[in-house]
């Protein structure tokens, strides 16, 4: 992974007294790997037709960026720390939360420097950062913690989580055998690098074939951050297409906005591997009045990937736009519904509920 030093007021430094970051000096390896610029579109439909538009927190193109690097996107005002003891990282963390409660939108971390024991801790141990909650990433010996900044972060994946498991349990999927989430479950591509999502569903399927054996890649998985953040959960969810080889088959990107009341939820997934190149704002038009838009059920390596943004919904306190939410059922469970089951459908009393501790 090759992470890039950004502009001296892009990034901070994290050292005590914390500090402003100016001109540090990463290794050749920390330096990020560059994406080029895509068409952006100021607001977009839903399914394609004269619906209502939805106005995203930022910008988006509804195909992702060339690159799957993990940190390729992270928001102004991101902490750099370099690691030498776990008291210090803490401290860091420390600061971080304290800036988010106080209305800073900054809820990434880059640590450099990290041993293995230290990737480890930071995995197995969630307690390591006394009572900091924390997504954790890492490649080589450099590390990116998402701080999950409120109980809200965490109340609204949650709900999404619920009200899947609902949809299943009424299709007769009533086991907990039948419904497995990954939770923070670290997965590793390869060995010098791994990554954990918000959460992930594991279908029957992709389930261990022994005791001790790590599972298969989760069908979906949810990325949630702030607002600000948006453009780095994009990366993140393009980094679990690409490096499942498609495995995961959606990715749910669910941005918080504190300063605006609203929710805005994506959903990433790959154009099928005939697709045109580069893809058309007209074709991924096509893909979305599909019903169900079922993403490819095939394995398609990285370098042939398109990843796409196929539906957005917009939740506020005067209501919800671009509901319901189709999840195609064979997509998620790994197999073609039976009698009595269905594609899951996530409704606008369903978003209401699952954002009820916001608004």
């Amino acid at each position: 992974m090759k992470l890039k030093a950004r502009k001296a007021e892009h990034s901070r430094v994290c050292t005590f007294p914390l500090r402003r970051f100016f001109n540090i000096s990463f290794p050749s390896r920390f330096n990020r790997l560059s994406t080029s610029s895509t068409a952006k579109m100021a607001s977009l439909k839903t399914d394609g037709s004269a619906g209502p538009n939805i106005s995203l927190p930022e910008p988006v193109s509804r195909t992702g960026p060339s690159s799957s690097s993990i940190m390729s996107k992270l928001p102004d005002g991101y902490v750099v720390h370099h690691f030498s003891r776990f008291k210090l990282l803490r401290t860091c963390a420390k600061v971080l939360v304290e800036s988010l409660q106080s209305k800073s939108e900054n809820q990434w971390l880059v640590i450099l420097g990290l041993t293995q024991s230290a990737i480890r801790k930071l995995d197995e141990d969630h307690s390591c950062l006394e009572g900091i909650e924390y997504r954790f990433a890492w490649e080589g010996h450099a590390g990116f913690i998402k701080i999950v900044p409120s109980f809200e972060h965490d109340s609204v994946t949650d709900g999404v989580t619920r009200v899947l498991d609902l949809s299943l349990i009424k299709m007769g999927l009533e086991s907990t055998i039948s419904r497995k989430w990954v939770g923070t479950t670290m997965y590793k591509p390869t060995a010098n690098k791994g990554k954990q999502a918000d959460q992930g569903f594991l279908p029957p399927s992709r389930r261990p074939s022994a005791p001790g054996l790590p599972p298969g890649w989760p069908t979906l998985t949810i990325e949630t951050g702030l607002s600000k953040s948006l453009s780095q959960l994009r990366q993140d969810a393009l980094w679990w297409l690409s490096n499942s080889s498609g495995e995961v088959r959606i990715v749910l990107v669910i941005s918080i906005s504190k300063r605006e009341d609203r929710v805005f939820i994506e959903v990433w997934q790959l154009a099928p591997p005939n697709s045109p190149r580069p893809l058309t704002r007209a074709y991924i038009q096509t893909l979305c009045q599909q019903s169900p838009n079922i993403p490819p059920l095939v394995q398609q390596q990285a370098v042939s990937q398109q990843a796409y943004c196929a539906h957005e919904v917009e939740i506020s306190a005067n209501g919800v736009t671009g509901a319901p939410l189709t999840l195609p059922f064979v997509a998620v469970y790994d197999r073609p519904p039976a009698q009595g089951e269905g594609d899951i459908v996530l409704t606008g009393q369903n978003f209401l509920d699952v954002t009820s501790d916001l608004f």
